[in-house]
């Protein structure tokens, strides 16, 4: 194929990549104030079923619907706009490959849905209740204006999502000769030490709890990547 020729192969996956969210956009602006509510829960349950918000800028309101169905289009579909960029790929590599290019999608969707799911079901409401309740002194209003509420709540949930492409990071590294499972076995405690660093920058709360929520299961995909990368070196 000619350079012309790549570029426009490349158009059409980004049009059907833009397409395929935009269907997903469609659906979860229909259901926008069904999923408002839901991704309010941890506030109210911190602050109690009347707890409300303040609206300081004229469309944040609008803007969060968007913002809101957007991210949420991209996290839904992420597995398809992969795959559909991924194909673009396919035709410059080798089966074996092709092969650990599927793999890896799928282990890095799920890994970034399991790094939401943890931070939804065990961090944030502990985040918000230690700013909200524990660390709020007395006769200071806890409401917080609406488009806060919503940025605290993606980056969160995204560093703890990114967090968990740890693994596909270290076998990425592993597949390109920078790093071998030996290596990370016999440097495991340096390893450890760093993401506990890592863990204590990036967890939402001040909070030992908030910290080893992050520390654990970071500790856990690492191991787990030097045992599929010592699995990997012996298959080749």
């Amino acid at each position: 194929m000619t350079l012309g020729e790549h570029l426009e192969e490349l158009r059409q996956r980004l049009i059907y990549s833009i397409l395929v969210v935009f269907s997903f956009m469609i659906v979860t602006l229909y259901f926008g104030s069904e999923i408002h509510s839901i991704l309010i829960s941890p506030y109210r349950n911190v602050l109690g079923p009347d707890a409300h918000f303040f609206q300081i800028q004229l469309m944040a309101p609008f803007l969060i619907y968007l913002k809101t169905s957007l991210l949420l289009s991209v996290l839904v579909a992420l597995p398809i706009l992969l795959y559909i960029l991924w194909g673009f790929i396919v035709p410059a590599v080798d089966q074996k490959t092709e092969r650990w290019g599927k793999f890896i999608i799928l282990f890095s969707t799920l890994l970034f849905w399991s790094g939401l799911a943890l931070c939804w079901f065990t961090v944030f409401e502990g985040f918000l209740r230690v700013f909200l309740v524990v660390l709020r002194p007395e006769g200071i209003d806890p409401y917080l204006p609406i488009d806060e509420y919503y940025d605290l709540f993606f980056n969160l949930h995204l560093v703890f999502g990114a967090s968990f492409q740890l693994p596909i990071v270290l076998i990425l590294l592993g597949r390109l000769g920078v790093l071998s499972s030996k290596f990370l076995f016999f440097r495991w405690r340096e390893s450890v030490l760093i993401i506990a660093v890592i863990s204590a920058v990036l967890s939402p709360g001040p909070d030992v709890f908030s910290m080893m929520m992050l520390l654990l299961p970071l500790t856990f995909l690492f191991f787990l990547s030097a045992i599929i990368m010592m699995l990997m070196e012996k298959a080749d």
